[in-house]
């Protein structure tokens, strides 16, 4: 089926990821387990594209959790995503104190090509977007829920 989360102001700009399958359904294991096919979504002012990225589903579930940090406190550290390879990473920060937040990142179409195919981006949104992203994560995190742990071992 899939899900998919959008951090988005709206209207023109926005990052996103839909979460489309696990890459080995039937694996078992943290490692093999948690792989997801993924169309990575990205507009930035005049700049908009999607690509296929495999990600992972333990990535998801810790950006959901700074993510939800960073909304409930004025404090918290920025949220990342910061995928194993180098698909898509990017920062979500507070800009000021009046709830404003900066996503700041990076989108490679051709990870093990460096420096082909880059998207450098900056995107200016607010922070009553994000309780919807929030419900969007979780909603692809019980859908693709992280398997196992780090200390899983393969036979």
């Amino acid at each position: 089926m899939g899900r998919s989360f959008h951090l988005s102001d709206a209207t023109t700009s926005y990052v996103g990821v839909e979460v489309r399958s696990r890459v080995w359904p039937t694996a078992t294991d943290y490692w093999d387990g948690n792989w997801l096919i993924g169309i990575v979504q990205i507009a930035a002012g005049p700049w908009h594209g999607r690509y296929q990225a495999t990600l992972r589903a333990n990535e998801l579930a810790e950006f959901h959790d700074q993510l939800q940090r960073l909304y409930k406190d004025k404090e918290a550290p920025p949220a990342q995503f910061d995928s194993m390879e180098p698909w898509l990473q990017f920062t979500v920060e507070r800009s000021d104190r009046l709830g404003h937040l900066r996503v700041a990142g990076r989108a490679q179409a051709e990870p093990f090509f460096e420096g082909h195919n880059i998207l450098q981006f900056v995107l200016e949104l607010d922070q009553t977007y994000l309780p919807g992203v929030l419900d969007e994560l979780a909603q692809i995190l019980i859908e693709f829920p992280v398997i196992g742990s780090p200390s899983d071992k393969t036979v």
